[in-house]
């Protein structure tokens, strides 16, 4: 994090935070009325559409932050490019649709897949202009557009919810949110896209859009192949569990590990050309997303199936389970962001999608044959799967940073350990407690303990880093000053 950027996190944190908090609660009212097969259906479908996504030219869209172009002919060429490719994707998928070769393909999901296809082109035409806006640190414009078209496209739900058009709401949900978004960052950056098409800037910028692309693509494969097969061995009612746990977990992943993702990519990109400066902004990003993000999904963890209760009843309650899954996943999700942002902007692209192709070409095959022993055996995998991603790019990161794994490791090891100390902690101490008839003050009671005892924990064993990367945030600050000449004092003492 370096000066100035306070601001520009807090309105990010807005753009993430609202919009997912709105779009939540119309996915847990819908969550309350339809059964698991129906939302089994919709993720089936989603999982073809995401898939197919992966084959977007997203590498042209990451070129713009990479090379921090600004130029309206460059620009307009990569808008008009995945405009182009999604056209495309879209009329193969529409195609496939009116042909049911599979068993799941009823008339239902080849109708719901058909609208994806709106959430397809949108996205992607949605993906390259917030990335203009994100190149510019425009934080507040996407914090303000974001926020009224998620406000807009959940007014257009609820009516259709109200208006009883039952799994259909849950399906116009995804298409209306995505093309809501577009126009949300068209608006601002309107005048940088104009009816040009230069094949020659495209090409330009091959050596690291492919390997970007191609990465990127992997990536949203692996994040989403897990879904067809649950739904093609396991069947819609499991995978109706999943999903609903899956999105739930997303819409906490978008607002915490997404924002630390967007502010730290272009910031670290600043920095790539300095090695000792970026190799400080790397710890520093890490230690800040352990210090926040790892107490956040350990306390989910250990109240799942009271979260589960509260906000989607007993009829979901087998959900749970795969949200404490999900919880250790992104433990490693949020090392892992840092470190493959290091090795895309070292030009190491191609390294990172050989390891991505490498490690896929055992983890499919494994999780495809552990669906055969139920759910759980897959979620055993996918943890074993995102562990394995973690330690190979953290090895490759550390290596391309001149750091050593050790002392890289070591960085973060004392908030870890508080998460762990705090999480066995509170479960002794709430196990003694008598339960509570209302469940929000009993998650309510857990949360207080849980944060107080971690906090205690930190500013006992970590507090002169803490305050160091409070510096950083916040170098103006007298109280922080202070302090921090008082732990100097007391060292040298």
């Amino acid at each position: 994090m370096i000066k100035g950027s306070v601001k520009g996190v807090l309105w990010l944190f807005l753009s993430k935070f609202f919009p997912p908090i709105i779009n939540f609660s119309v996915f847990a009212y819908t969550a309350r009325i339809l059964a698991p097969e129906d939302f089994g259906l919709v993720a089936m479908a989603l999982a073809i559409i995401f898939i197919a996504s992966s084959f977007m030219p997203s590498g042209w869209r990451d070129s713009i932050i990479k090379y921090q172009i600004e130029d309206k002919l460059i620009i307009s060429s990569i808008f008009w490019l995945n405009l182009a490719v999604s056209l495309l994707i879209s009329a193969i998928i529409i195609g496939f649709s009116f042909f049911s070769f599979f068993e799941f393909q009823t008339r239902t999901f080849n109708l719901a897949i058909t609208i994806f296809c709106l959430k397809l082109i949108f996205d992607g035409l949605f993906y390259t202009l917030n990335i203009v806006l994100l190149k510019q640190q425009l934080y507040s414009l996407i914090a303000l557009r974001t926020i009224f078209s998620a406000v807009i496209s959940a007014a257009i739900i609820i009516g259709l919810l109200l208006l009883d058009f039952g799994v259909w709401a849950l399906i116009w949900a995804q298409a209306i949110l995505s093309i809501a978004n577009f126009f949300a960052v068209y608006i601002p950056t309107r005048k940088l896209v104009t009816f040009q098409f230069s094949f020659a800037s495209i090409v330009k910028l091959n050596s690291f859009a492919a390997y970007s692309t191609l990465t990127n693509g992997v990536t949203s494969i692996l994040d989403h192949y897990e879904s067809v097969i649950i739904g093609a061995v396991l069947g819609k009612r499991e995978l109706g569990f999943y999903n609903v746990a899956k999105r739930f977990s997303n819409i906490i992943s978008d607002i915490f590990i997404g924002t630390v993702s967007e502010i730290s990519f272009p910031l670290l990109a600043k920095k790539q050309e300095e090695m000792i400066e970026f190799r400080k902004a790397f710890m520093n990003s890490v230690y800040f997303s352990v210090l926040i993000l790892f107490p956040l999904f350990t306390f989910c963890f250990i109240n799942s199936e009271k979260i589960f209760l509260l906000l989607f009843t007993e009829k979901w309650l087998n959900a749970s389970v795969v949200f404490q899954a999900f919880c250790i996943i992104f433990a490693f999700i949020i090392l892992g962001i840092p470190q493959k942002n290091v090795i895309v902007l070292s030009n190491h692209a191609k390294w990172w999608f050989q390891l991505q192709v490498q490690i896929s070409l055992i983890i499919v095959p494994l999780t495809a044959a552990s669906a055969f022993l139920g759910l759980n055996a897959v979620l055993i995998m996918l943890i074993l799967g995102k562990c394995l991603y973690c330690s190979l790019s953290m090895w490759k990161s550390c290596q391309i940073l001149s750091l050593d794994v050790k002392k890289y490791i070591v960085s973060f090891i004392v908030p870890l350990i508080c998460c762990i100390v705090t999480a066995i902690i509170t479960s002794l101490i709430t196990q003694f407690m008598p339960p509570l008839k209302f469940i929000l003050v009993d998650i309510t009671i857990s949360a207080t303990i849980f944060f107080i005892i971690y906090l205690t924990q930190m500013l006992l064993f970590d507090r002169k880093k803490i305050v160091n990367i409070g510096l950083i945030l916040l170098p103006n600050n007298q109280h922080l000053n202070k302090l921090a000449k008082n732990i100097n004092n007391q060292e040298l003492q």
